[in-house]
């Protein structure tokens, strides 16, 4: 939108380096902030674009002040986003942002897959949910650490609006963060992968797995019926050849489903690289399924056979669950 100002009113190129060093960088609030453009251009700017494209409906925080969730309104198109900021131990914060207002996979066990698909976002949408927390956490002395793309919807069938997003995170005199900062999360999308990976991607990339076997990927997750598992880790062993970097599997646990030790046995045979890493994730309850949560016990089990096997493995800090904002929880409820 800035660039069609810029272009409209024939500004110079000082005029975009001072509105990127004010926005991105000084984070102003408002339009009337931006002092480094007259007040006559200012008053052009404020008429016709607005400052943000999202409106704050609620936020909710955790009882551990670890977490904050967001209920964002998307006013293009009059529906609601969750975005999720997580303060760890360590110091590092950590933003999960949405590319798209629910989600068409319609994964079985995840809520945002029930809400159906609502449309995608536009880059600057998903660039004002990062400016939001960057001004957020601006006022407690405190930096962004890391970008997940793994809140509500599928990043890689909202590619080229997430592409452009991520180059102006990545762009220096933007927010100006390296792509090893960046994570993208797929359910299993093959040529969008690839073509990510073609258009230079180089970031970190967390798999929706959930299930060690064909069968039951197809059962719980409707994309395996369209991209087979097998192709899914071949196209992952491709870009760990290419690029060196880890791939970490998501694997949600869920009682008696998919937490048994022959689960973990099957995952070990399929994989032949060993760059790779799995979170496993205690399941998060959502509404209308009863699906459970596996025990601590029986989750360190499958661990220990991950291990033993030299595939490295950690357990997902629950985070954020008292307020709907864990691993398969966002709803976009008011």
């Amino acid at each position: 939108m800035i660039s069609d100002f810029i272009q409209k009113y024939n500004l110079p190129n000082f005029r975009i380096k001072q509105f990127n060093q004010a926005f991105y960088h000084d984070l102003i609030e408002n339009w009337e902030d931006f002092f480094t453009w007259p007040k006559d251009l200012r008053e052009k700017l404020k008429q016709e674009i607005p400052f943000s494209t999202l409106e704050i409906a609620r936020s909710l925080t955790s009882a551990k002040k670890d977490t904050m969730k967001i209920l964002f309104k998307v006013k293009r198109l009059d529906k609601y986003i969750e975005s999720v900021l997580m303060h760890f131990a360590d110091g590092r914060n950590t933003l999960c942002i949405s590319c798209m207002v629910g989600c068409p996979v319609g994964c079985k066990f995840c809520a945002t897959g029930k809400l159906g698909f609502g449309g995608n976002l536009t880059s600057q949408e998903m660039i004002d949910q990062i400016m939001y927390f960057l001004r957020l956490l601006k006022k407690e002395n405190q930096k962004l650490s890391n970008i997940v793309f793994m809140g509500m919807g599928e990043p890689l069938l909202n590619l080229d609006n997430v592409w452009e997003t991520m180059q102006i995170i990545s762009h220096p005199e933007k927010l100006a963060m390296s792509m090893r900062k960046i994570t993208v999360s797929t359910s299993g999308y093959i040529p969008q992968f690839k073509e990510l990976v073609e258009r230079g991607y180089r970031g970190r990339v967390a798999v929706s797995l959930h299930f060690p076997t064909q069968e039951m990927r197809e059962k719980y997750m409707p994309v395996a019926k369209i991209y087979q598992l097998s192709n899914l880790v071949k196209a992952l062993e491709e870009f760990v050849e290419l690029t060196n970097k880890r791939v970490s599997f998501e694997y949600v646990m869920i009682k008696d489903l998919n937490d048994r030790q022959e689960d973990a046995r099957a995952l070990v045979k399929l994989f032949h690289t060993r760059l790779i890493h799995f979170n496993l994730i205690p399941y998060n309850p959502i509404k209308g399924e009863n699906f459970q949560r596996s025990s601590r016990e029986q989750i360190e089990k499958f661990g220990e056979i991950l291990q033993q096997n030299g595939i490295p493995y950690s357990v997902r800090l629950t985070m954020g669950d008292d307020i709907g904002a864990a691993c398969g929880q966002l709803a976009g409820e008011k």
